[in-house]
């Protein structure tokens, strides 16, 4: 009879995992956004080419965000197999989902067999597996699977989970062997976890709160005595927050990022309490109408500006008051609501990042899911009644998720419905804008671009954006205006130098294209398109040999630069060096096949060799 139980929780993970797949699919050919790009198309260190040590720990450690080594490695292990192929990288994340789905079954049964769960939760197994589909096919999670660079929330989450579950079943064994091997596990899994993100510093705080309410039973004895080991648990955690934060001043580094802001760290500590609120609502009422990439949520000045601050203020207090009250009666309960509101502590304090994001509910979701669906057994009866609701709610879960994730398949319908929910924000627009140029529709690219800086006019990065399509539109005097602009709002965008130098290059003004152009490599000496735009200008210019030498430095920046092995072969072929020039329109062509411009110059630099 076990064995069918165990064999029907099985088939209901496992249908969920299926589930998942189906409903994520849309999302697979879907653009990398916001950080991915700094983290994975802007990031050289994980463009590897071998699994060799150096390039290994160039990638885990010489990345924009080195105290994440693990999920930066994943990352590296991403492009080694399928470069900037998107659905390469989804697909490892929808299986890092659905590998947490399991850890959250695992950890739910050997929640349930813990000495202050015994026999609290009948059917146990089934429980938890219908957690397990619950919790896999809630739409709040869409973000922390489609979000590519959210891997490393997801993966923090496994190993945060799996160091849970190998303490929970280490404590249950009596073999001392395994026990160990358990602990050891746990130990692992916990520095992974760290590995992957800062999230996992909470973990040894859940881990005595963990025995503390499932083993001791809340004993008060035992948690004066093991104070000492508490307080060494809390320096252990303030450690780490001063490795992270900077060990000599850990508070500058936070207060400095708000000088000149738009809000103070005490105004967002205040706006956190309506954020979490809002992630409250959407754990139980994830409607993809609710769901946004990109929210417009103005500060909170004080505790009655907006009014909701303070009842936000109430509600959390309220949750905190009742998590107290029933820890006795319901510790499941009890623990879920310490976990959620913990587990969001780091991300929903003082520490200057954006101020809401949906993925930051994956790890805190854990927990209450587990609890609400224990609840709804228990309270349920008959059983069928429970397992129906439940499986009407995966099943519209399920229909929600499909329907955001293919808001998420396409970078114009992303950033439109974000432009839609969150119509008074700059940033959507100028997105949705960039979005349109990759489509090639500039018009209603510029469109977009004049409606970020009418809401936002010092917004260096549309004003760049918006020069940018207005040089491709041909007006270019407009277009280097705008380009001007954004320099002056933020100086060091190298970009907009590179591409007003392309504007000068384009009217023949070379001395200033140069100029730009040199500004640029200044600012970002590895780029290597504005060394190849730097030798078409010094080149036009007659200047020769320093063109040579812009485009050699651009190949050796990126040895697959196929424009940059075109115009390294003009400029040899125009210095009459024909077999060095046909050799570089040959490496071109070997690089990208298609290429025409190189192909006609390898032809005609072939025809002339003839002649000689």
């Amino acid at each position: 009879m076990n064995a069918k139980r165990s064999s029907i929780e099985f088939l209901i993970v496992a249908a969920a995992a299926i589930l998942v797949i189906f409903v994520y699919t849309p999302a697979l050919p879907g653009p990398f956004i916001f950080d991915d790009e700094s983290n994975i198309t802007e990031n050289r260190h994980i463009h590897i080419h071998s699994l060799g040590w150096d390039e290994l720990y160039a990638a885990a450690f010489k990345s924009p965000i080195p105290n994440r080594p693990v999920a930066n490695l994943s990352l590296a292990l991403n492009y080694y197999f399928n470069g900037f192929n998107v659905v390469g990288y989804r697909f490892v994340n929808i299986l890092i989902h659905i590998l947490n789905g399991f850890l959250l079954y695992g950890l739910a049964r050997v929640t349930f067999r813990t000495p202050a769960m015994a026999g609290c939760v009948h059917k146990s197994g089934l429980t938890a597996a219908f957690a397990a589909l619950v919790w896999l096919v809630h739409p709040l999670h869409t973000q922390s699977v489609a979000y590519i660079v959210q891997r490393m929330t997801s993966l923090a989450v496994m190993f945060y989970l799996l160091a849970l579950l190998c303490y929970a079943k280490a404590r249950l064994d009596s073999s001392g062997g395994r026990r160990t091997a358990l602990l050891g596990g746990c130990g692992l899994a916990g520095l992974l976890a760290l590995g992957s993100k800062e999230i996992a510093a909470t973990l040894p705080a859940f881990i005595l709160l963990y025995e503390w309410y499932f083993f001791q039973k809340l004993d008060a004895a035992w948690l004066r005595r093991w104070l000492p080991g508490i307080i060494i648990t809390g320096l252990l955690m303030g450690v780490i927050s001063l490795v992270f934060l900077g060990i000599h001043n850990p508070i500058e580094p936070i207060l400095s990022r708000y000088a000149g802001g738009e809000f103070s760290a005490w105004q967002r500590l205040l706006t956190q309490l309506r954020v979490v609120c809002v992630y409250i609502s959407l754990l139980i009422w994830p409607h993809p109408s609710r769901l946004n990439l990109d929210y417009d949520f103005p500060p909170s000045v004080s505790l009655l500006e907006p009014p909701t601050t303070l009842a936000g203020l109430l509600l959390i207090a309220g949750l905190l008051f009742l998590a107290v009250r029933v820890a006795k009666r319901e510790p499941l309960v009890s623990f879920s609501i310490l976990w959620f509101f913990g587990n969001l502590v780091i991300e929903s304090s003082v520490i200057p990042l954006e101020t809401v994001f949906e993925h930051r509910t994956y790890l805190p979701s854990v927990m209450p899911v587990i609890a609400a669906v224990a609840l709804l057994f228990r309270m349920v009866r008959p059983k069928w009644v429970a397992i129906g609701l439940l499986s009407a709610a995966a099943a519209g879960g399920a229909l929600w998720t499909h329907q955001r994730n293919q808001v998420w398949s396409d970078a114009v319908t992303l950033w439109r419905d974000c432009v839609q929910k969150s119509p008074l924000k700059a940033r959507p627009y100028n997105n949705l804008g960039t979005a349109l140029v990759e489509k090639g529709r500039l018009p209603e690219a510029e469109s977009n671009f004049q409606k970020a800086i009418a809401l936002k006019p010092q917004y260096g990065d549309a004003r760049y954006n918006l020069g940018y399509v207005l040089i491709r539109l041909g007006r270019m005097e407009a277009g280097s205006h705008q380009l001007l602009e954004a320099i002056r709002l933020e100086p060091e965008n190298y970009m907009a130098h590179n591409n007003l130098g392309i504007a000068y290059l384009l009217q023949e003004n070379y001395p200033q294209a140069i100029h730009h152009l040199r500004e640029a490599l200044r600012l970002k000496p590895d780029f290597e398109t504005a060394r190849n735009n730097l030798g078409v200008a010094l080149k036009n210019q007659g200047d020769l040999d320093a063109a040579l030498r812009e485009f050699s430095e651009a190949i050796r920046l990126n040895p697959n630069f196929a424009e940059a092995y075109n115009n390294l072969g003009l400029t040899l072929k125009e210095m009459g060096k024909l077999k060095e020039a046909e050799e570089n329109f040959s490496r071109a062509l070997r690089i990208n096949p298609e290429y025409a411009t190189a192909r006609q110059n390898l032809e005609e630099t072939a025809a002339m060799m003839r002649k000689k």
